[in-house]
């Protein structure tokens, strides 16, 4: 068997197997990549406010005390939108997860113990709405995507594997392209729409493979990040030549406790927060339930390429920074793991981004399909010539 043979038996046979699972994978990717743009279609009243010109929005504490009225579960995490974003709502979120080690049943939507999500006006401090994550359409979305919608250590496996299978039919399928001289390659960079549909088929799959090939590849790569520890350890390796330690020692208690202190000194930690910030492009904090600290990861416009933060963790009782980690600071795997998923979404290069790895993503459900047609009609073609040849006989 020569090479190309053995290519294309391995090409075949690897895209059969992984076909399903891509498919899934690619399509439900292509509706997250707009998962808050598509949220805000459906759900304009939750997450639009009017701000009144000169208007400030409330203090934290009051905001999260108004949206911890409408749950029976403690908010622990805060998600502040751009601070020149004045139509944009403040996400205050209850989230337990079960321990790894406590994951029960078949679904993914086993491992949480709750979620809820709640919308708040920080102008008028308003409660505009509520859902229960685990039911909303987007987070299914990406755990379908993600894990099959399988607990994790199945799913991720699973998912995992046909993306790494996936790799290898895309690195095969552009040798396989790759053609002998520069007329053939002409052709092979069009699509004839006049064509009969086999023909037709055989050139959406070569044709708009080849096409996708680069975006693909650095999708489905970012993408085993989720799936395999090892995946990401081998890149920390490579950019940093070690994984980071990202561990960091807990403050000693003074003499007041949390429970005493919490409410009032969120608005001190925040408002210390806004002081070193002119503008950023959002921010994350979080209040881990009892816990003693607060972290909080401010999103900027960086002057590199990647995506920028500082993260900052306070002490919830003495109000003080205790440790931080600016985006300056990062070592390059650092920038890398806080990068992938806009890289994988394709937010890194801003809304364009976003729709080349829509595109690309549509493209990749569609190889299996073609993909499973040139096979099957093939295979078929053959099968009918032999009962031709028999009936001749």
């Amino acid at each position: 068997m020569t090479l190309k043979k053995t290519i294309l038996f391995l090409h075949r046979w690897i895209g059969l197997l992984s076909g399903l699972v891509v498919f899934i994978v690619s399509i439900t990717g292509a509706i997250y990549v707009f998962e808050k743009e598509l949220f805000a279609l459906f759900h304009p009243s939750y997450v639009t406010v009017t701000a009144h010109k000169g208007e400030k929005t409330l203090p934290l504490s009051i905001l999260k005390a108004n949206a911890q009225r409408v749950t029976d579960h403690p908010i622990t995490l805060i998600r502040v939108p751009a601070r020149d974003d004045q139509r944009q709502v403040y996400l205050f979120e209850a989230l337990k997860r079960r321990p790894k080690n406590d994951i029960v049943g078949v679904f993914i939507n086993k491992e949480i113990r709750y979620w809820d999500r709640i919308f708040v006006d920080p102008y008028s401090g308003k409660v505009l709405g509520k859902i229960d994550v685990e039911t909303n359409f987007f987070w299914i979305v990406r755990q379908i995507h993600q894990f099959l919608y399988l607990r994790r250590d199945v799913g991720s496996t699973i998912v995992g594997t046909s993306v790494l299978l996936f790799i290898i039919t895309l690195l095969s399928g552009i040798f396989l392209w790759w053609p002998k001289n520069r007329k053939v390659a002409v052709k092979r960079l069009k699509i004839n729409f006049s064509a009969k549909w086999k023909r037709l088929n055989y050139d959406l799959h070569q044709v708009l493979g080849f096409y996708a090939f680069f975006v693909a590849i650095v999708i489905a790569a970012t993408g085993l990040v989720w799936s395999f520890k090892w995946w990401e350890t081998s890149i920390y390796w490579l950019l940093d030549g070690k994984r980071p330690n990202k561990k960091h020692e807990e403050p000693k208690a003074p003499e007041n406790t949390i429970d005493a202190a919490s409410e009032a000194s969120l608005d001190l930690i925040w408002s210390d927060v806004v002081k070193k910030y002119g503008a950023h492009e959002g921010a994350l904090v979080n209040i881990p339930q009892n816990a003693s600290l607060a972290n909080i990861t401010v999103y900027k416009k960086g002057n590199t390429w990647w995506s920028a933060s500082d993260t900052y963790t306070y002490d919830l009782r003495s109000e003080k920074c205790s440790f931080k980690r600016l985006q300056n600071d990062k070592t390059l795997g650092m920038k890398w793991r806080d990068s992938n998923y806009d890289i994988h979404v394709g937010k890194i290069a801003g809304r364009t981004g976003m729709w080349i790895a829509f595109v690309t993503s549509l493209i990749c459900a569609s190889l299996p399909v073609t993909g499973f047609y040139i096979w099957y009609g093939r295979k078929f073609k053959k099968k009918k010539r032999r009962c031709s040849i028999i009936k001749i006989n």
